[in-house]
């Protein structure tokens, strides 16, 4: 499954140029999937599974970094905002996944939840939430 959602994102990012809502629900799915594996990670104890999905959301998010989003968001104010998200998200990752080499879940799971309030955060600001 890890190399499905792997191909999935690479394949994304060629695609993605053309910021087609297709391309972004893909993304999007796969942001989920990342969200997911590394939730049920934590619940059952599974380091692999929280590095997994730490593997799948750094994929889909990089793709973010990739492309122009103003194509498919039209306010300027909004594009920078989720510009700075994209770099959150991505230190905040890198955060979890140190937290986790080192055991410390204690701290993963603050930033578990720092992972999540970026998520929120787009949500919030692209969708009106």
């Amino acid at each position: 499954m890890r190399k499905i959602l792997l191909a999935l994102a690479a394949s994304s990012i060629v695609t993605f140029a053309s910021a087609s809502e297709t391309t972004i629900n893909a993304t999007m799915s796969l942001m989920t999937q990342g969200m997911n594996q590394i939730q049920a990670g934590f619940l059952y104890s599974s380091k692999d599974d929280i590095n997994s999905g730490i593997e799948v959301l750094e994929n889909a998010n990089a793709i973010f970094s990739k492309v122009d989003v103003s194509t498919f968001i039209k306010n300027n104010n909004k594009v920078q905002v989720t510009k700075n998200i994209n770099k959150n998200l991505s230190k905040d990752l890198a955060n979890l996944k140190k937290a986790i080499q080192s055991k410390n879940y204690t701290d993963a799971t603050k930033y578990y939840g720092k992972v999540t309030s970026n998520c929120i955060a787009c949500h919030t600001t692209i969708r009106g939430w």
